[in-house]
């Protein structure tokens, strides 16, 4: 059976299953609306996006449509960013916008012509080059100067040798990093079969292979190696004019400046870092940081400091400085708790003193002095309770890059402390607090990129099938790193696949479709929804919320927009009962949950009345969306009472009467035009304290001939 845009079959009408059934929406309505959803949802948000955050991948809020609007708190709308302008790269066609961003930051590699040169003559080219080299950035201009038809990158686990990709004319084919056992097995005859084909559609292919995966004996006529990466200073300086105005960019002549960029030359650190220190060089060019922390950061003997510095630490500052790394930040209450369950962990395992007593003293170090050693600082700061906000002490690292740092350290200099570590992070994973469970779920996923496998069946595995929300949480956080390091991301997709199918472990099913909505489903779209799509058609309400969730958070990735709307028509339609209604709940979920602060607005403005008026690209999906769900079965008290929160919105908020005139204007349309919707404003205009100044204006556009 399809799932197609025909017209629904009409449904028995047995009394039972009327019954059934009305129970049914009414409960997809109750969950649709229910306010402590909707803050948990963006609370799980929130705390990924700060815990990955912390540890040195920077999500920015984006904006569902190129302006400046932004749509709540969300999480990586495009993606990480980066000095070239590409950072991790979704599957999918790749924007124009961004290949332009590329082409304005790019510095290219001195090999660079070579290999533009190869791929003019020869379609297929693996690109190997060390990790941090700069491949994706390389492979993507060179595609996109070659490629009239734009880049297309490919899923991670795509088969090369199954030769089954579609391939779209005169379009450039990135594969970013597939397995080594693919690329053990690649032979000179299936890359040969690929070219053939990339060639009957004028198209081209770059696989992005690390210098140390192992190839095919006959397939290095493929393989062009990087040679050296591109220019360091050159790059930053690329990135500096891109960001900063004329006036600003007098920092690139300051002696400070110029031997900064002399340092980082000789070290060639990772792309990552590099973002890190243009970043910085922005800040120190708009007065926010002094250039001489900058430098210190950069210096040549940096390391060796850092190792020294947390190899002297005291029994009481050490594991107060590994848990600041998990909760940078955060509350000075929550690391400290961390940083005591911590130490009496080491303390279990450790030698006690000669006493027998505990070798850390509650009154041993004052807090000025704790965070000094750990070369950290307290601020003033307000969190949120559940009675309002209140004053909280807030501590971090002096120095950004120091949490990352240490709990890599720590991981690969003291393998005695791996078991320890990670026993720690697994329980604070289940605390009730949703922002440290969160922390602590990316702390285990950076961590797991060194033994992703041990960490699954450990951790990862247990917290998804707890079936206890903050667990579950911590699971999706942890599998962030893992999912977006290109030899971990085919498997975390695979595991993510088959964690979804009935028959799993049902908590285990909610946290997969849940994680689909992350960055690990942000970078695999089409496999994501696909996902989402079969999960779907189960009528559990656990899955549904999941479902949700996801479809919300890749609706706000401004390029997966239109997809998402797209396939919520595909599922309103549908013949299939429990697809149909779970895309119903995830079109008022939609609206309910995300809200957009406006310029002429004075309140929050609801995303679907902003997004119809703002994006022709995207208003017939919206106009046809809630029609059915106006005209749905069960459904019609839930869209109308949408509606009504959207006109009491505009009672107070004027400019907001003209957008929402128009789609109400379109849905009366789309009703046939038989007044319902003019009929209900009237209602509700009456009631008392009604919105009858917003109801009268509304009416002129929605229904002028019968305004009296």
């Amino acid at each position: 059976m399809t799932d197609s845009e025909a017209p629904v079959a009409e449904e028995t009408t047995r009394p039972e299953l009327v019954e059934d059934a009305e129970a049914e929406a009414a409960g997809i309505r109750r969950r649709a609306t229910d306010a402590e959803r909707k803050r948990e949802a963006r609370a799980a948000v929130t705390a990924l996006t700060d815990a990955v955050g912390a540890l040195g991948l920077s999500l920015s809020a984006n904006t569902v449509i190129i302006g400046d609007t932004q749509v709540g708190t969300l999480v990586g709308r495009d993606n990480y960013a980066s000095v070239s302008g590409v950072g991790f790269v979704p599957s999918g066609p790749v924007s124009a916008g961004r290949l332009d961003d590329l082409a304005q930051m790019f510095e290219p590699p001195p090999r660079f012509e070579q290999m533009c040169d190869r791929l003019k003559s020869e379609p297929v080219l693996l690109l190997r080059a060390p990790a941090g080299w700069g491949k994706t950035a390389t492979a993507l201009r060179a595609l996109s100067r070659l490629c009239s038809g734009g880049v297309h990158k490919l899923n991670p686990d795509v088969a090369l040798r199954s030769l089954d990709i579609e391939f779209d004319q005169r379009t450039g084919y990135l594969l970013d990093s597939p397995e080594s056992e693919q690329l053990r097995f690649l032979s000179e005859f299936h890359l040969e079969q690929l070219g053939r084909r990339l060639v009957e559609h004028e198209c081209r292919l770059v696989v992005i292979v690390d210098e140390r995966a192992e190839l095919g004996a006959d397939i290095y006529p493929f393989v062009l190696d990087g040679g050296e990466p591109a220019d360091v200073s050159a790059t930053v300086h690329n990135y500096l004019v891109s960001q900063l105005s004329t006036d600003e960019l007098g920092l690139l002549d300051r002696a400070e400046v110029t031997q900064l960029l002399s340092l980082v030359s000789e070290h060639r650190p990772p792309a990552r870092e590099l973002t890190q220190l243009a970043a910085q060089l922005v800040d120190v060019a708009r007065g926010r940081i002094d250039i001489a922390e900058v430098v210190g950061r950069y210096s040549a003997s940096d390391d060796n400091r850092f190792r020294q510095w947390f190899d002297d630490l005291d029994a009481d500052t050490r594991p107060f400085a590994i848990a600041l790394a998990v909760f940078n930040n955060m509350p000075l209450h929550i690391v400290s708790a961390a940083g005591r369950t911590l130490a009496r962990l080491i303390a279990a395992v450790e030698a006690v003193d000669e006493d027998g007593g505990p070798a850390q003293s509650v009154f041993g170090v004052r807090s000025a002095e704790l965070l000094n050693r750990a070369r950290a600082q307290s601020y003033r700061s307000n969190e949120d309770s559940e009675y309002g906000r209140i004053p909280v002490d807030v501590v971090r690292f002096a120095d950004e890059r120091i949490p990352r740092r240490l709990l890599e350290y720590v991981w690969q200099e003291y393998p005695a402390a791996h078991e320890l570590v990670r026993d720690w992070l697994r329980e604070l994973g289940g605390v009730g607090d949703l922002r440290v469970s969160t922390r602590a779920g990316v702390a285990v996923g950076l961590l797991s990129t060194f033994e992703f496998e041990h960490a699954r069946q450990l951790v990862i595995e247990p917290w998804a099938d707890s079936g206890r929300r903050n667990d579950q949480y911590a699971a999706i956080g942890a599998l962030q790193f893992p999912g977006l390091q290109p030899e971990l991301a085919p498997l975390v997709a695979r595991m993510l696949a088959a964690w979804s199918r009935p028959g799993q472990p049902p908590a285990r099913r909610v946290t997969a479709t849940a994680a689909l909505g992350s960055a690990v489903g942000q970078l695999m779209p089409h496999r994501a929804i696909g996902l989402l799509r079969q999960t779907a058609r189960s009528a559990d309400p656990e899955l549904r919320n999941a479902v949700c969730y996801s479809m919300i958070e890749l609706f706000n990735v401004r390029e997966q927009t239109g997809r998402v709307l797209r396939e919520l028509r595909r599922w309103t339609a549908s013949e299939r009962k429990g697809l149909r209604a779970t895309g119903f709940l995830c079109v008022l979920q939609l609206s309910f949950d995300l809200s957009v602060d406006t310029a002429e607005g004075v309140h929050p403005w609801p995303v679907l009345v902003w997004l119809a008026d703002r994006s022709s690209e995207h208003r017939d999906d919206i106009v046809v969306l809630f029609a059915r769900l106006m005209q749905a079965p069960y459904f019609l008290p839930a869209a109308y009472d949408e509606i009504r929160r959207w006109v009491y919105i505009a009672e107070h908020d004027t400019q907001l009467r003209g957008p929402l005139g128009r789609l109400l204007a379109d849905l009366e349309k789309a009703d046939q035009n038989n007044g319902v919707v003019p009929y209900y404003l009237r209602e509700w205009a009456d009631e008392r304290n009604g919105p009858a100044a917003a109801v009268a204006e509304l009416l002129t556009m929605i229904d002028p001939k019968r305004m009296n």
